[in-house]
């Protein structure tokens, strides 16, 4: 009796150094010609070993964050800003600062696709926008190949 007593609590420890266990949402199996996988959703686990060779990243399900890091040119000194937002018209872009005419914009819809494009001649810069349905839209201003600022743009 006592033999088995001892290979069950060396299977069990056995057992539990391999297992996972996590708290998920949902999941499940699918599979095709080509071969199967597992899934879950809501679990996240990651774990990062670093060697000399690189780096490998193990988890069941792989967190992610997308920055956006934008830094202006020391010698730049502008103030930008987008009014009235969100708007069902016009769009009024105001740019403050000593970089006039060298500086562009550019419109975008939410898949990428550029729709307008026009170089900023003037402290305020009028944008129609009564033509374009209601959606999201993106405006870029840029300086040369820097991009200075990004809107985020509300039509009704």
């Amino acid at each position: 009796m006592r033999k088995i007593l001892i290979l069950f609590c060396v299977l069990m420890i056995g057992i539990g150094m391999f297992a996972q266990s996590a708290v998920t949402a949902s999941g499940g199996d699918a599979g095709g010609s080509s071969g199967s996988v597992s899934y879950s959703i809501g679990q996240v686990f990651c774990s990062t070993n670093a060697g000399t060779g690189g780096q490998i990243i193990e988890g069941v399900q792989q967190p992610y964050e997308i920055y956006d890091v934008i830094e202006l040119p020391r010698a730049m000194s502008i103030s930008i800003s987008v009014f009235p937002n969100p708007t069902s018209d016009f769009l009024t872009l105001s740019v403050e600062g000593d970089d006039l005419g060298t500086m562009e914009m550019a419109m975008f819809d939410i898949s990428g696709k550029e729709i307008l494009q026009k170089r900023i001649a003037s402290s305020e810069t009028n944008i129609d926008m009564k033509a374009l349905p209601s959606a999201t839209y993106f405006v870029r201003v840029t300086k040369g190949k820097n991009e200075v600022k990004t809107f985020k743009i509300v039509k009704n």
